[in-house]
């Protein structure tokens, strides 16, 4: 009687709304067996556009890609087409499926996907992302930040989502087996990457002064721009303070407060005793 190997496979979610269908299965083939002999090993690659596939600088084909008589180990798996590359460590091990699933683009930090092996002699589910931290629904249920480890999931079909503000959301199936613990690794699309937020214009320089040697050897900052205004504090000579607003010969800073000791204080200065920097 021939042994199983079982297969992982996922489909690319244009959207983070779309749910992809059946995207696990289990299938009989003859000649075949389970992890830990020199049987054959299992790939597959998806990609979003269709890609060259390379192992370890060979040439295998276009995607969607998939060959069952790979010999187990580890490889440089690269899917390319045009400036769109992807590279990356994948062991493939004997009597399973490795999957990789990938929406490439010119910008890396625009692609996506995920990918998805089993490993024998544990059990449960663990999840990684890239970025981390990244929040994880399994069937509709928030379970933890990546990376997660879930012992206690229970065999069978479930719907995988990683969310993370900034980046698009990514979302796949997975069948889970008690015979084997499934591993994905997910990378979310960077929505600035993406296109679909602008970035935030760069922050203006901070303008700041330096306190010039006075006879007191500090000086009186003011609450309002005149000698006649009450003291709200002072600087000691060499202080290098953030310049808030200029307004004839004076200059609004930022401190720290004296006599009161609150961090942040704004006031004037002369600028007779300041030099800009």
């Amino acid at each position: 009687m021939p042994k199983k190997i079982f297969l992982v496979s996922c489909r690319l979610c244009r959207r983070a709304s779309l749910i992809a269908g059946l995207l696990f299965f289990v299938s009989i083939l003859s000649g075949c067996s389970i992890v830990g002999t020199s049987k054959p090993a299992a790939l597959q690659v998806t990609s979003t556009p269709e890609a060259s596939v390379f192992l370890d600088g060979k040439h295998l084909g276009k995607t969607p890609f998939y060959s069952d008589q790979l010999r187990a180990g580890e490889y440089t798996l690269k899917v390319t087409v045009s400036e769109a590359s992807y590279v990356d460590k994948i062991s493939l091990t004997a009597g399973t499926l490795t999957v990789v699933n990938r929406e490439l683009a010119n910008n890396f930090l625009a692609q996506s996907g995920e990918k998805l092996w089993l490993t024998e002699s544990r059990k449960g589910l663990f999840i990684i992302s890239s970025p981390t931290e990244a929040d994880v629904t399994i069937d509709g249920k928030f379970v933890g930040k990546t990376p997660v480890y879930l012992e206690g999931i229970t065999e069978g079909d479930h719907k995988v989502l990683l969310a993370k503000l900034g980046f698009l959301q990514r979302e796949f199936a997975i069948k889970t087996s008690a015979e084997y613990q499934l591993f994905a690794d997910v990378t979310l699309a960077s929505q600035i990457a993406k296109g679909i937020v602008k970035s935030p214009p760069p922050s203006p320089p901070v303008k700041k002064v330096e306190i010039a040697s006075t006879p007191q050897g500090f000086l009186r900052v003011r609450k309002e721009p005149s000698l006649s205004s009450p003291e709200v504090g002072r600087v000691k000579t060499g202080d290098q303070l953030e310049i808030i607003q200029e307004t004839g010969d004076w200059i609004k800073i930022s401190f720290e407060g004296l006599p009161a000791g609150e961090a942040g204080k704004l006031g004037w200065i002369s600028s007779q005793y300041a030099k800009k920097l």
